[in-house]
């Protein structure tokens, strides 16, 4: 009974929590709903025209303050002296930038009242009326620069050192500024085409400006240019110290040049937004600077490169083509006088170092002339390049470097260089001397100061580094006029060794080439093991120690065989011993 209790109590406190959330939800979806539909959209819209009202009034606060600052400045200036002009002038562009700055934030923020659906037509003229202000303001202040800019350059041509260093600054600085006051026109033209304002004055007034500022740029950059033409012209011919000067006044030009181009730049810039023509000033820009930029690859600008490159060239060939072909026809005059003159001193050297009681070796003579040819040819050129107009010094200079690097580059060829110079001067073999160098055997051929070619005795042409011939050892065979054939003759224990020895006397002594100082040295030598050995040393020319070798052995062999004497080959007895296994036990042995 109690727990039906429990459970009864339990579902009515259930049943009255879902009756409450039920009429809570109901009140939400039928009062609360109205209150709120009328209410919410009321101050989302309110909201959502604030923002952009405060800051398109502020912004319009802000124009007004400019423009009677604008308009303070200018009173200003007109009352003002030449040291206070500058001054002011600086604080109206800068407020009149600023003036520009707000003006399109101005733009933007009615922009955004208008999307949210306020009334901004009032900013909207206000915009119209600063807009025509500033190109107001712009025009005038180009007026101003320009003519500033024009008294300038006339206080420029006469001023001194410290004095034409500021004017130069300062046309720059106003060159700088007309160049940023005519990019603002054009964009405040292109304002006043948004806002639907009459612009054909103002981009009349710009185009004018622009071919104006771009003629006159032009015209100065191509006066530097002549002037800078004919100060280098003039560097040719001039000593050394005006050479200095020249060189200072080309290095001025070319800064006057690269500012000047700066500018003329920047007028072309602003002329292709307007779709004007530049084509001729981007090439001289090209020409003038020497900096490649990609109106290059604009067709007009192309042709027009490529026709001055050919007007300059037929300009060159009618003035400078007959001089540079006497040039080079003296060139080549000069190279073959000096062929010449170096064929005839190689003559004279080889003549003198062949009569020459020093006795040079043949690798010594061929340097010595190969060297005075090359030194004499070598002189020939540098002479022959001066009467091109190349300087020497720079040459010679640069050919120094070279050879230092060439150095560090090559310490192998220069380890094989010097030790060529090492065997020229010690002269440890000679051309058509048999040698043994280097691991190599056979007949030096040639020798340059970098390498030997050796022939070897079966014809072969090898190549020898001078630096292994000289680290190793040298065995020059025929560097003495005699030589000592050395050869050995076997005879049996059986033969008679008087008879034998008699008969190696005579073959030897009987030869045509053997000398006989020194004599022949003929002696039993050792017992081997199958025969007895006699050395046979006889003295012969060296050229003729291979021909005496071989007609020698020939004879002993012919009169050993002649008289009976034996010559032993090694022989080898064999014993042959048969060794039968002892039987084991349990086997049986058969008798």
């Amino acid at each position: 009974m109690k727990f039906y209790r429990i459970t009864v109590l339990l579902l009515l406190a259930i049943a009255l929590f879902v009756f409450r959330v039920s009429t809570g939800i109901a009140a939400q979806e039928t009062d609360v709903p109205r209150a709120v539909v009328t209410a919410k959209p009321q101050e989302h819209t309110a909201g959502r025209l604030q923002g952009p009202a405060d800051e398109t009034r502020t912004v319009g606060e802000r124009l007004k303050e400019l423009q009677g600052e604008l308009d303070r400045l200018s009173a200003d200036l007109a009352k003002a002296g030449d040291a206070e002009k500058s001054i002011i002038q600086a604080q109206r562009r800068r407020t009149h930038a600023e003036l520009r700055d707000q003006l399109k934030s101005f733009t933007k923020a009615y922009g955004a009242l208008e999307a949210a659906g306020g009334d901004a037509s009032e900013y909207k003229d206000r915009a119209v009326v600063v807009t025509r202000e500033v190109s107001r303001y712009l025009m005038a202040d180009i007026d101003a620069t320009t003519n500033l800019l024009a008294n300038l350059d006339e206080q420029l041509r006469t001023a001194p050192g410290e004095q034409a260093a500021d004017l130069k600054r300062q046309v720059s600085e106003e060159r700088a500024a007309v160049d940023d006051m005519l990019g603002a026109l054009l964009e405040n033209t292109q304002r006043m085409e948004a806002l639907g304002i009459d612009n054909a004055l103002d981009l009349e007034y710009l185009s004018g400006v622009l071919k104006s500022r771009a003629s006159r740029l032009a015209g100065e950059i191509r006066l530097l240019v002549e002037q800078r033409k004919s100060i280098r012209q003039q560097l040719g011919s001039a000593s050394e110290d005006d050479k200095k000067v020249l060189s200072a006044k080309i290095t001025a030009l070319d800064e006057r040049i690269k500012l000047s181009a700066v500018n003329l730049r920047a007028t072309v810039n602003v002329m292709q937004k307007r779709s004007m023509e530049a084509g001729e000033y981007k090439q001289l820009l090209i020409t003038s600077t020497g900096e490649i930029s990609e109106d290059i690859f604009e067709t007009q600008v192309a042709m027009g490169l490529l026709q001055q490159s050919l007007d300059t060239g037929k300009e060159w060939i009618i003035a400078d083509g007959p001089r540079w072909v006497f040039k080079l026809v003296v060139f080549v005059l000069i190279l073959f006088a000096f062929k010449l003159l170096a064929n005839i001193a190689r003559r004279i050297v080889r003549q003198s170092v062949s009569s020459s009681r020093l006795e040079f070796s043949q690798l010594l003579r061929d340097f010595f002339v190969s060297f005075t040819g090359r030194v004499v040819f070598f002189i020939g050129i540098l002479i022959a390049l001066s009467q091109l107009g190349i300087k020497l010094g720079p040459v010679l200079a640069g050919l120094g470097i070279a050879g230092f690097i060439a150095g560090f580059a090559l310490q192998d060829t220069l380890s094989n260089f010097a030790a060529g110079l090492m065997i020229l001067i010690y002269r440890p073999y000679d051309v058509g001397d048999a040698v043994e160098a280097g691991g190599v055997m056979g007949t030096v051929k040639q020798m340059n100061l970098v390498s030997t070619t050796i022939a070897t005795w079966d014809n072969q042409r090898v190549v020898v580094p001078n630096k292994k011939i000289w680290g190793d050892v040298i065995r020059n065979i025929n560097a003495e006029g005699i030589r000592r054939i050395d050869m050995t003759f076997n005879i049996s224990y059986e033969d008679d060794i008087g008879h034998a020895e008699r008969v190696l006397r005579e073959i030897v002594n009987n030869h045509e080439l053997v000398l006989e100082e020194p004599a022949p040295n003929i002696r039993l030598h050792t017992l081997g093991e199958s025969s007895v050995d006699f050395i046979v040393r006889p003295w012969v020319k060296a050229t003729d120690y291979w021909t005496a070798y071989w007609d020698i052995t020939r004879a002993v062999k012919a009169r050993f065989d002649t008289e009976g004497i034996s010559i032993p080959f090694p022989q080898q007895d064999m014993h042959v011993y048969q060794h039968l296994p002892e039987p084991l036990a349990g086997d049986k042995v058969t008798a």
